[in-house]
C-alpha cells in the first residue's frame, strides 16, 4: 500500500472504487500517486442488537442476520430481511457504498460526490443499472462503470511498447478474464469471457461440505441444515483458506457448534485443491473462450500472450498460479504478482478516476433520491455516514443552532425540530437527527433554492412522522 507523504497531499476527489463480491477496496489519485485507502471493507451488511445496520463488520454471535455477496443478487427481483423489512438488492448495495462514502471523505478530509466503479465484465445490463441506483441512494455520481479486466489492465499503465497480456480475475464470487494490448495509447480489450458466479465464495462452500462430511463421520450428526452451523463454519473456512496460500496443513477450529457437538477438522493444501479444480478447470475453459474471441478477431492466440496478470484475491492459491504458467508455458515470473491483486482493480479505478472532474453537489435528479439516502443513513448504527458537509455544523455528539438565515417558511419547523432533539439525546431520532443536520449544513453552505426547499420539505415530513 503506497504511504501518505509528510506534506499535505493534495486529493483528487473522485474515488475508484472495487465494488467486490466479498470484500471493497477504494484508491484516490493524491496529486503525485496513487494511494490506497486504508481497508478493505467486507461486504457485509447485518444488523446489531439495537436493530441498526451494521456495514462492514460480521456480527459478534450468531443471533443476527448476515447479508454478504450482494453482489450476486443484483439485478434480480429478490427481497432481503433485515430489521423486520424487506430490502431490495440495491438498497443493500447502497448501504456499502455509502459506508465507503463516509470512509473516503474521513481519509480526504473532503465531501465525495464522485466515483469510478468496478464491475464484472460479464454483468448484464440490469446488473449495472442496479449499481447505478445504489449509487445514487448514496449520493454517488458513478462517472464510469469500468469493467474488472479493464481496471486491472488500467492498474498497469501505458507501456512504451506494446505487449500482450491475459487478465485473470478471480474474485470472491464473480471470474472475468480477457486478453489486452496495452501500449502507449492505453488498453485495448481483444477477447473476454467470465462466470458472475465463480469464484472463492464456491472455494469457501467446498470447504464447509467437507467439514460437515467429516462432523457427520465423527459425530453421527449431519447439521448440514442448520444454516448458523454453516455460517460459523464458513467464516473459519475463509480464515483458513489463506493459511493454505503458505502452509502445507490447516485445521478448522469449530467449537460448540452445539451444545454436544465441538470439531477440528484437519485439512490439507493437496486436499483442498482437489475440492477447487473443477472451478479452476472451468475457469481455465472461459480463458479459453477469450483467447479464441481474441484470435478470431485479432489473430492473437495462446502463444501470443506475454504475460498473465492475476486479480482478485483468491489468485493467491499456490496451484491456481501453477494451473496458468502450464496453460500458457510461462514461467513463475511471467505470473505477474507485483501489484497485490486484491488491490489491483481498485487502483485501476482510481487511476481512471483522476480523468473526471469533481461535482460540487450530488447531480442524481430522480425525484425522492435524497429523501431515500437519509432513510438509509438514520437506519445506520454510528459512526454516522453522514457526509463532512452534513456534519460540518458542529462535533457529532453536539446539535447545531438554527441558523439566523433559515428560510421563513422553514423556520417554525427547524425551530421545533432543534427543540426536540435538543430535549432528549437527539441520537435516539436518526431519521429527524439526519434530516436536521443536512439542512442546516445545506443553509450554512448557501445551497441553491430548490435543494433547501427540497430539504426542507424532508425535514417538515420527519418531524411530522413523530406524531
Amino acid at each position: 500500500m503506497t504511504e501518505q507523504s509528510e506534506t499535505s497531499p493534495s486529493y483528487h476527489p473522485v474515488i475508484g472504487v472495487d465494488l467486490g463480491t466479498t470484500s471493497c477496496t477504494m484508491a484516490v489519485w493524491d496529486g503525485v500517486q496513487l494511494v490506497v485507502i486504508p481497508g478493505p471493507m467486507r461486504s457485509v451488511v447485518t444488523q446489531n442488537p439495537a436493530g441498526q445496520i451494521v456495514v462492514g463488520l460480521a456480527p459478534e454471535g450468531d443471533a443476527q442476520p448476515v447479508i454478504a455477496g450482494i453482489k450476486r443478487d443484483l439485478g434480480s427481483d429478490e427481497r432481503l430481511r433485515l430489521r423486520g423489512r424487506q430490502y431490495r438488492p440495491p438498497e443493500i448495495c447502497a448501504f456499502l457504498l455509502i459506508e465507503l462514502k463516509r470512509q473516503a471523505e474521513a481519509f480526504l478530509g473532503t465531501p465525495v460526490h464522485d466515483a469510478v466503479i468496478t464491475v464484472s465484465g460479464s454483468a448484464a445490463e440490469p446488473q449495472r443499472r442496479a449499481i447505478r441506483e445504489a449509487a445514487g441512494l448514496a449520493q454517488l455520481n458513478v462517472r464510469r462503470l469500468l469493467d474488472d479486466p479493464v481496471a486491472a489492465a488500467a492498474a498497469l499503465g501505458p507501456d512504451d511498447r506494446e505487449r500482450t497480456y491475459a487478465i485473470y480475475d478471480l474474485g470472491g464470487g464473480t471470474f472475468d478474464t480477457a486478453i489486452v494490448r496495452i501500449g502507449p495509447e492505453g488498453v485495448a480489450v481483444l477477447g473476454a469471457a467470465g462466470d458472475p458466479r465463480l469464484g472463492g465464495d464456491d472455494f469457501d462452500e467446498h470447504m464447509v461440505g467437507f467439514a460437515l462430511r467429516q462432523i457427520r463421520e465423527r459425530h453421527h450428526v449431519d447439521l448440514s441444515q442448520d444454516e448458523n452451523v454453516r455460517t460459523r463454519i464458513r467464516r473459519e473456512a475463509e480464515r483458513r483458506k489463506r493459511e493454505l496460500s503458505t502452509a502445507e496443513t490447516t485445521e478448522l477450529e469449530l467449537p460448540l457448534l452445539t451444545a454436544t457437538v465441538s470439531a477440528s477438522v484437519p485439512l490439507s493444501r493437496r486436499a483442498f485443491e482437489a475440492m477447487i479444480e473443477p472451478d479452476v478447470t472451468k475457469s481455465l475453459g472461459h480463458l479459453t473462450a477469450a483467447l479464441a474471441a481474441a484470435e478470431a478477431e485479432h489473430g492473437i492466440g495462446r502463444g501470443g500472450v506475454d504475460q498473465v496478470v492475476l486479480a482478485g484475491a483468491s489468485t493467491r492459491i499456490p496451484s491456481v498460479r501453477a494451473r496458468l504458467a502450464g496453460y500458457f508455458g510461462l514461467g513463475p515470473g511471467d505470473i505477474r504478482a507485483d501489484l497485490d491483486p486484491g488491490e489491483l482493480n481498485a487502483r485501476g479505478a482510481g487511476l481512471i478516476a483522476r480523468e473526471f472532474e469533481p461535482a460540487q453537489t450530488f447531480e442524481g435528479t430522480r425525484p425522492g433520491l435524497l429523501g431515500a439516502n437519509l432513510r438509509l443513513r438514520a437506519e445506520m448504527a454510528d459512526p454516522s455516514p453522514a457526509a463532512p458537509d452534513a456534519e460540518a455544523a458542529g462535533p457529532p455528539d453536539l446539535l447545531p443552532v438554527v441558523p439566523a438565515e433559515t428560510p421563513a417558511d422553514y423556520r417554525p419547523v427547524a425551530d421545533a425540530s432543534h427543540r426536540l432533539l435538543a430535549a432528549a439525546n437527539h441520537r435516539t431520532r436518526p431519521g429527524l437527527r439526519a434530516a436536521y443536520l443536512a439542512f442546516v449544513a445545506a443553509i450554512q453552505a448557501a445551497a441553491p433554492d430548490d435543494r433547501l426547499a427540497e430539504l426542507g420539505e424532508i425535514l417538515v415530513g420527519e418531524y411530522a412522522a413523530l406524531g
